[in-house]
């Protein structure tokens, strides 16, 4: 079997799920407004799994590397991609932006000072950054909610 890590690009009804694979450190593309067409050409070039709501989708020839998402609940939708690609849940959390899923880097608590409040500043020590949009990361309240959340979705 091949070792390369999955890649993924997920169709327009499934942002939470895109979101949520993005925090266990999955690359996942998602574009809501790309059409049926653009969307199989770019799994295809990009060598990504689709992951889709859509049963029509999934039987086009062109998309025979599909998954079909057949709960509305992303919980249930996590579950299902989770099991069926045996992801690893811990290995590559948080290590993605949520936001363009470009991987984090680790940036220097001083080049940030006058971007995070004053708090977040005096009370956390490490931080990450998407270099591509420049959205600042640290383990606050907000991640142990999502790792709450996550124990709990795969119970």
């Amino acid at each position: 079997m091949d070792s390369k890590p999955l890649k993924f690009i997920a169709d327009a009804m499934l942002g939470r799920l895109a979101r949520w694979l993005r925090i266990l450190g999955c690359d996942v593309v998602y574009e809501p407004f790309i059409s049926d067409d653009d969307l199989i050409a770019k799994a295809i070039h990009e060598h990504r799994i689709i992951l889709t709501m859509d049963r029509r989708l999934t039987e086009r020839e062109s998309a025979k590397n599909s998954l079909l998402i057949k709960s509305p609940d992303y919980k249930e939708q996590l579950k299902h991609v989770i099991a069926y690609y045996t992801i690893d849940c811990k290995s590559g959390i948080f290590t993605r932006c949520l936001l363009c899923n470009t991987r984090l880097d680790t940036i220097d608590k001083e080049q940030i000072k006058d971007k995070v409040p004053p708090y977040v500043y005096s009370t956390q020590h490490e931080f990450d950054i998407c270099q591509q949009c420049h959205r600042l990361y640290w383990s606050g309240t907000h991640r142990t909610k999502m790792l709450e959340m996550l124990d709990q979705i795969l119970k």
